[in-house]
């Protein structure tokens, strides 16, 4: 009999046990409920007081990962467009055009934690590049479409709006539209959906007439 009571014993240990365990884990998923939206508050604000992140439209971001190196001439244009009264998206700059992991971490979530306290519907990863003489005007872009993400119709108003301002729209499946940063933003879009991922790249001419990266910044916000 003496086993029996202790067994029984040990069981009512065991859930009780089981009940302040489970209390607890309770507990530390209602923390990080709360520690998430601030990690990812910071983490905007960590950017802003480097001078990578500047606030815009809250509802789109425009990474410009070449915009903090020296001479490169989008972070020329964007520097002369800032205070100018623009109606501008987000921009996250950086100094690495070669998308490491630790960067594209940091841009998902930031992009995930809202930083303008409700969610991101659009994110445009803005390059540029050389591109070959007969095409590189001042007016050519170029839309990368290997990986993209987006409802078609926002993508029309987006290439309508465009060509009210007198650009040229290149689609490429293969060069452009390829890196980690694109890539790692569309998987994120497709859990989350509602939102568009565009990788474009302006030809160099482009992206050192600050007017018109500021136009093509302004014309993002329509999505």
């Amino acid at each position: 009999m003496s086993n029996v009571n202790g067994h029984h014993s040990l069981l009512e240990e065991l859930e009780k046990a089981e009940s302040v365990l489970e209390g607890l884990l309770r507990k530390i998923s209602n923390v990080n409920e709360y520690l998430n939206p601030l990690e990812h508050m910071l983490r905007a604000e960590d950017f802003s007081s480097t001078g990578s992140y500047i606030a815009g439209v809250s509802n789109g971001i425009v990474c410009v990962l070449s915009a903090m190196i020296k001479g490169d001439p989008l972070a020329t244009s964007i520097e002369l467009i800032k205070g100018k009264g623009r109606i501008i998206p987000a921009i996250i700059k950086g100094s690495d055009r070669s998308e490491t992991k630790s960067t594209c971490d940091s841009i998902l979530k930031i992009v995930e934690g809202k930083p303008g306290g409700i969610p991101i519907t659009y994110v445009i990863n803005l390059r540029w590049a050389n591109l070959q003489s007969v095409i590189d005007g001042e007016n050519v872009l170029v839309v990368g479409k290997r990986f993209s993400y987006g409802e078609k119709v926002s993508l029309n108003k987006l290439y309508n709006r465009f060509k009210e301002i007198g650009i040229t729209i290149l689609e490429d499946q293969g060069e452009f539209g390829g890196g980690p940063l694109t890539f790692r933003l569309t998987q994120l879009a497709r859990k989350l959906q509602n939102m568009t991922i565009l990788e474009v790249t302006l030809s160099r001419h482009f992206a050192e007439d600050y007017e018109r990266v500021a136009e093509i910044l302004e014309s993002f916000t329509i999505l």
